[in-house]
């Protein structure tokens, strides 16, 4: 949740996203690694990406990029690039504009089944995504009716 709460703070910057997963002990080598993996993510979390994909982005093996992943940010691949899509797909689903059905934000947002959009949706934010814009809808009308 601190990571979802930390991606709608910096709107997806891939740079400042890196600044919060480097350990103080991290060598600058390591450091440019893991933003190279990080900016390669947020480029192409929207299309169809997968453990090779990234491994190969990071020259490294898929077991090794796990490891290495996990050691350094604390999440899996998965979950990492769930969060992202779902940071994306929450921004879209709230935005000003008319929202996008919801389906279609789930496949906008790099997901290829709504089956599993919804499942990933509902374990990260804590509710499905039409509760989320009934909730968002509901505490914009309160913010102005309370102006």
């Amino acid at each position: 949740m601190n990571l979802f709460e930390l991606l709608l703070d910096i709107g997806g910057s891939a740079e400042e996203l890196c600044s919060d997963f480097y350990s103080s002990n991290l060598s600058e080598r390591e450091g440019m690694r893991l933003s190279n993996i990080i900016n390669f993510i947020m480029r192409n979390y929207n299309n169809q990406i997968d453990l090779e994909d990234v491994a190969n982005a990071a020259y490294m093996t898929p077991q090794a990029f796990c490891r290495y992943f996990k050691k350094h940010t604390g999440h899996t691949f998965i979950s990492f690039l769930n969060e992202v899509r779902i940071n994306d797909a929450c921004k879209s689903l709230v935005s000003g504009e008319k929202p996008d059905c919801i389906s279609g934000v789930a496949y906008k947002a790099g997901f290829n089944s709504i089956t599993n959009f919804n499942r990933v949706f509902k374990s990260i934010i804590g509710q499905s995504p039409r509760a989320y814009i009934d909730a968002y809808n509901n505490v914009s009308r309160v913010g102005l009716i309370a102006v």
